[in-house]
């Protein structure tokens, strides 16, 4: 006989907006690849703080 599986109705909720084919493309990708795709964002990432952070303090009055 199966054990009933319990479905959390929150986590069921967040699901419903997973994109499971991105999951599915990045876990194609080897463990490399995913650090060197990880690396990218980092980069990517800190380049738009640094733009933030200049946009905001040039509009600071002096």
């Amino acid at each position: 006989m199966k054990a009933a599986r319990y479905k959390d109705p929150v986590v069921a909720v967040y699901m419903r907006d997973v994109d499971r084919t991105l999951l599915r493309e990045n876990l194609k990708l080897t463990s490399g690849e995913r650090l060197e795709k990880f690396v990218r964002f980092a980069s990517f990432a800190s380049s738009l703080r640094k733009a933030g952070f200049r946009a905001r303090s040039s509009r600071r009055p002096k």
